[in-house]
């Protein structure tokens, strides 16, 4: 009993002692400083940072290994790290070096991977060119198209004469799917970015030296399609002033017809055959301008529409013209400052050629929700277009101007349309 009483007292006073202490834990705990979002990012980045690099080692080790099923395993990640988006080229020296292995599915997975890296680490992927080189004998047409693939990753212009040599065997490989990839190989040998940026410091520092043009002439109206849209502006704007000054016209054959015509004699069977004119004949560079530009007024760039039709408008002949109108008419679906430009443009025309938008006058009426110097353009347009058999048309458009529009300018120009009725 004794020994149960002494046990009894030892709890009790213990008992206090270890609330005492259980509550200074707990608010030691609760004093303690929360980390911080900074801290916490801070320790997560120098998290990753410090896994990525253990896992590039761990990789590097892998590749370096004699087992095939590591190396596998390893490509198998780095190719999985290239897809989710993140940087491997710092494995692409122990990448490279099994580019000769003769397993073919680490020989897959590193060409993807060269493919994707050889244009940023040329030095490196110049030493395994002879490996390329006999990838494009291997029997498996993979293995052919994906070597293909690499070498012409490698923008060096040393290898050109290489990749020309390759591209030509490619080309008549039994496989199509080695034929499709040298095709699109073909692309990479050459870049038109650079013509269009020649062409405006041409026009900047010797613009009147038009020899330089004379060798270069087809070239350029041969790559015109596929120069990228401004540099296709800039070269057109040169191509039409070097054409108006070394072709002949086309409208100034019409205009001597059109005075011959009206100056025909009876004596006419009389003349000789050496004193008339010869039948005007096209030059075939001239030809070769209009059929290379005829497909750029399809163009999304308004400025390159509005090129091309300005060079039709000097140097087709009047029969070709007729197209560049629809063209132009498309535009004013544009902004604002868009059709201005191109009504500028429309305007010009539209006083020697009325039968060329005169098809699409109802594109020229007014909107109320047109600018004040829109309207202006259309009105001048609609004058300019007037004939007998559209006027009555015209002029009911005019009182809407006025009565609705509330464009006050077409008193001005009713005084021009009385003169032509």
């Amino acid at each position: 009993m004794e020994v149960h009483a002494v046990l009894l007292k030892k709890v009790n006073i213990t008992s206090p002692i270890q609330s005492v202490l259980d509550v200074a834990d707990n608010l030691q705990l609760s004093l303690s400083p929360e980390p911080t979002a900074e801290e916490i990012g801070l320790n997560c980045g120098e998290q990753r940072s410090s896994e990525l690099i253990l896992g590039y080692e761990d990789l590097k080790q892998m590749l370096e290994s004699n087992k095939d099923s590591s190396k596998l395993e390893a490509m198998k990640r780095i190719v999985g790290m290239i897809s989710a988006g993140k940087n491997a080229s710092e494995l692409f020296p122990a990448v490279v070096k099994n580019v000769a292995s003769k397993n073919l599915e680490i020989k897959k997975l590193v060409y993807v991977y060269l493919v994707r890296y050889a244009e940023e680490q040329q030095d490196l992927a110049l030493l395994s060119i002879a490996t390329f080189q006999r990838g494009l004998k291997d029997p498996n047409q993979l293995i052919r198209a994906s070597a293909l693939r690499v070498l012409s990753s490698i923008r060096v212009p040393i290898i050109v004469p290489i990749m020309m040599l390759a591209i030509k065997e490619a080309a008549a490989d039994l496989s199509p799917y080695v034929r499709k990839t040298a095709a699109h190989a073909i692309q990479k040998l050459y870049r038109q970015l650079v013509a269009g940026s020649v062409v405006m410091a041409f026009e900047e520092v010797c613009p009147d030296r038009i020899d330089l043009i004379h060798k270069n002439y087809r070239k350029l109206c041969n790559l015109l399609v596929d120069v990228e849209e401004w540099g296709q502006v800039v070269i057109i704007h040169m191509l039409t002033r070097y054409a108006r000054t070394q072709f002949v016209s086309p409208w100034t054959e019409d205009e001597d017809e059109n005075a011959n015509n009206f100056y025909e004699s009876d004596d006419e069977e009389n003349e000789k055959p050496a004193d008339r004119k010869r039948p005007y004949t096209m030059d075939p560079d001239h030809r070769l301008l209009l059929k290379n530009t005829k497909p750029l007024l399809q163009s999304r760039n308004a400025a390159v529409v509005v090129a091309v039709a300005q060079l039709y408008w000097h140097l087709a002949p009047k029969s070709e013209t007729s197209m560049i109108a629809k063209s132009l008419v498309r535009l004013l679906r544009s902004h604002r400052e868009v059709q201005y430009i191109v009504l500028q443009n429309i305007a010009t025309m539209s006083i020697q050629r009325k039968g060329l938008f005169e098809p699409f006058l109802k594109s020229f009426y007014v909107r109320s929700t047109d600018p004040t110097m829109i309207k202006i353009l259309k009105l001048e347009i609609m004058t300019n277009l007037a004939t007998e058999t559209n006027i009555s048309t015209l002029l009911r458009e005019f009182q809407v101007c006025i009565l609705v529009h509330y464009c006050p300018i077409i008193v001005l120009r009713n005084a021009s349309l009385s003169t032509m009725m």
